[in-house]
């Protein structure tokens, strides 16, 4: 019979292959440790676990190990287990103010702090959870702490609330060891995500808008995030949100969002799975009243992948949305955008605000089929988007 802790759902592959240590220090959120645990595992990581000697008296040994499905480090031996430990990533969570301070200050008289400080030696990344009292974490000596921590490690910022610095939420942490311990093959990449849809207003309280749930968007966001871009996501109406840690801009009307083209900078790839107005009404006054009829008049919307274009010098991913047609004629449909874009996503309306679709994947490099849920579509455009 398997372990519980190697037959848990598996939500990605992103930390397949990949030796993630969990160090947990004396704090009340050390409680938190099993539920991160397998967060990790759902991921693909093999997850092991070095506590403290206060950690152990808040969870016990044999809580750790059914969380990971081996025995925790809770002293060292002759095997110097800090030493020989293999390791694609350390994470202390949670982290006390003490063991942040141990750690800035290479102190290694606790366990976690001990392989803090010998894997750090080793170039392994440091990814730091806090969790303490909310006026501890205000305190200027902790702050600065913080500010040194972020020079060796990278530091998450904690949960502020009911008084205390909450240990973020373990998707977090997780979404944040899958961007530094992953497969990381998109890393010093700066890519820009467009996505939700437009609403543009018949007057002071109505709009005339695109259906779109965002999932495409968010999917994307998040799955490159995971393979070690710089991410950032631009949403318009959306039916689903991306996790806290995908830096994320609102926008509301095409126009707002071709003002923001203007000033665009730099960027590596920027991928627009948006539902954008086509059509867009004269703006009235006021609000229209209501129980008659009414006619409106619509003038062409102006084309954002143009713009997108000209003010982009890096590669460029649009999508062609069509009504339920063939593969062949989605491919025919992708030629008008692949003359601005490098690669054009094709799929039909069946896939509006669905959870998974198929899609044909048009480049000047040819054709490539795929289907299933958006984030697996999204890992499948991230491929092909590295071959154009």
């Amino acid at each position: 019979m398997k372990h519980p802790a190697r037959s848990v759902m598996q939500h990605s592959s992103a930390l397949a292959d990949r030796i993630v240590w969990l160090a947990v220090t004396g704090s009340v959120a050390a409680v938190e440790t099993v539920g991160l645990a397998r967060e990790l595992l759902r991921h693909g990581a093999e997850v092991r676990i070095v506590a403290s000697a206060a950690a152990l008296e808040i969870v016990g040994p044999k809580a750790l190990e059914f969380a990971c499905g081996r025995p925790p480090v809770t002293e060292i031996t002759g095997q110097v287990e800090h030493v020989t430990a293999d390791a694609d990533l350390l994470v202390i969570a949670p982290c006390t103010a003490s063991s942040l301070a141990k750690v800035v200050h290479g102190i290694g008289d606790t366990l976690p702090t001990l392989f803090a400080l010998t894997l750090l030696g080793s170039g392994v990344p440091l990814l730091i959870a806090p969790a303490m009292d909310g006026k501890m974490a205000q305190s200027s000596v902790v702050q600065e702490n913080l500010s040194s921590a972020r020079e060796i490690a990278t530091v998450l910022d904690p949960v502020l609330e009911e008084g205390k610095a909450k240990l973020p939420a373990r998707e977090t942490v997780t979404a944040w060891a899958c961007h530094l311990a992953g497969k990381r093959d998109f890393a010093d990449h700066r890519m820009l995500i467009i996505g939700g849809g437009t609403a543009e207003p018949l007057d002071d309280v109505r709009v005339l808008g695109n259906r779109s749930s965002g999932r495409m968007a968010v999917a994307l966001a998040e799955v490159a995030f995971a393979r070690g871009a710089d991410v950032a996501l631009w949403l318009g109406s959306a039916t689903v949100a991306p996790g806290n840690w995908i830096p994320l801009e609102r926008f509301t009307t095409l126009q707002e969002l071709a003002g923001r083209v203007e000033s665009l900078g730099a960027w590596d790839a920027i991928l627009l799975p948006a539902a954008l107005a086509d059509f867009r009404p004269t703006r009235q006054s006021g609000k229209i009243a209501s129980g008659q009829r009414i006619s409106l008049e619509l003038e062409p919307a102006p084309k954002l992948l143009p713009l997108l274009r000209r003010a982009h010098s890096g590669k460029l991913v649009a999508f062609k949305l069509a009504d339920a047609v063939s593969d062949e004629e989605l491919i025919k449909k992708a030629d008008t955008p692949l003359e601005y874009a490098d690669l054009v996503v094709a799929n039909t309306t069946e896939a509006m605000e669905a959870e998974a679709a198929r899609v044909v994947l048009v480049s000047r490099k040819g054709t490539k089929k795929a289907s299933g849920n958006k984030r697996a579509l999204a890992g499948a455009i991230l491929d092909r988007l590295q071959l154009v």
